[in-house]
């Protein structure tokens, strides 16, 4: 089979004590399944296109219950390894409300997936005619073997003639910005369509400046073709806006603003990216296109609880450039 898009990285189980209780006073749990670049993969399938994804499982009820959702998703989950004596990672969310923020509790230390190591996945098969390969920083940042996995998976996809995508996407509890750094530099020199943000880029690469001051130094740095900054405003915690600002031929674009409730802000930047890159994919590369179509797929899975945003090409494309008409569909 060959695919749209192929992502690589984590699955993980996410639970929240029902919104706004406190971890510490938790007595019953909301469960969803998260790991960004599981969320690309499941994201861009519900929105219609082949995806895989390539991760390993423990093999026991709670790695098919991953597998038994990215399938359920539309995802191709045939590459998934399953593998004894292993574990899930997990993530816990307490929800907050203004004053009080969100916090995220990580348990995720020598889960399955980052024992992930090169040889694990023919990659030459699996790209062998895809038309996009995509992974970001968070999946490295697991393991010394992650990051040669990494590094690998997307010297295959430019063998193999895909398009590569990467999002920055530090998480300072994996590792350090100047590891974070090193390998990234050595992934970013391959890729096509980089993101970011302004927080990640000056912690990693030391950038600052204005959102077009980064993107730009990107560009001089690494000279990727596409070069996307997320531009995620916060009011408070249960408001907020999202616009994006990306670089195309010398020429700087930006993405239609929304301002949105944030019923679930978790998973917002994944649902960005599988939004631009679905958009990206089928208009020929139309970059307003797919960035003003991101920004309205990004907008509504702020309003939808678990991190993928399960939603119709038809409904995004029905709120970009709609008048505001919050009335009750019937």
């Amino acid at each position: 089979m060959t695919y749209d898009i192929v992502t690589i990285g984590e699955s993980m189980l996410r639970l929240s004590p029902p919104r706004y209780e406190r971890i510490r006073r938790m007595r019953t749990l909301d469960v969803h399944m998260c790991g960004s670049q599981q969320n690309v993969a499941a994201n861009a399938a519900r929105l219609g296109l082949k995806t895989a994804f390539l991760t390993k499982l423990p093999k026991n009820a709670l790695g098919l219950y991953a597998k038994d959702f990215c399938m359920s998703c539309g995802v191709d989950a045939s590459h998934i390894k399953m593998i004894d004596e292993a574990r899930l990672g997990v993530n816990f969310i307490e929800f907050g409300a203004t004053p009080r923020a969100s916090r995220v509790v990580y348990d995720r230390k020598n889960s399955a997936a980052s024992t992930i190591c090169p040889g694990d996945f023919d990659f030459d098969v699996i790209l062998s005619g895809a038309r996009l390969a995509y992974t970001d920083g968070i999946f490295p940042g697991l393991s010394g073997s992650c990051s040669d996995t990494a590094i690998e998976f997307v010297r295959s996809a430019k063998r193999a003639g895909c398009v590569v995508a990467f999002d920055v996407n530090y998480r300072e509890h994996l590792w350090s910005p100047q590891m974070a750094r090193q390998v990234q530099k050595e992934i970013i020199k391959n890729v096509d369509i980089l993101i970011t943000t302004q927080w990640d880029s000056e912690i990693v690469f030391g950038y600052k400046g204005s959102y077009e001051d980064i993107i730009r130094q990107f560009y001089d740095e690494f000279g990727c073709p596409v070069i996307g900054i997320t531009l995620r405003e916060n009011h408070d915690v249960l408001r907020g806006a999202w616009q994006t600002l990306l670089l195309h031929k010398g020429s700087l674009t930006y993405g239609q603003k929304y301002e949105m409730d944030l019923i679930d802000r978790f998973g917002g930047g994944d649902s960005w990216c599988s939004g631009f890159l679905y958009a990206y994919l089928t208009s020929d590369g139309d970059i307003q296109y797919a960035a003003d179509f991101g920004d309205a797929f990004c907008a509504l899975h702020h309003t939808i609880p678990g991190d993928v945003c399960h939603v119709t090409a038809d409904e995004v494309l029905a709120i970009m450039g709609a008048k505001k008409d919050f009335r009750v569909k019937r």
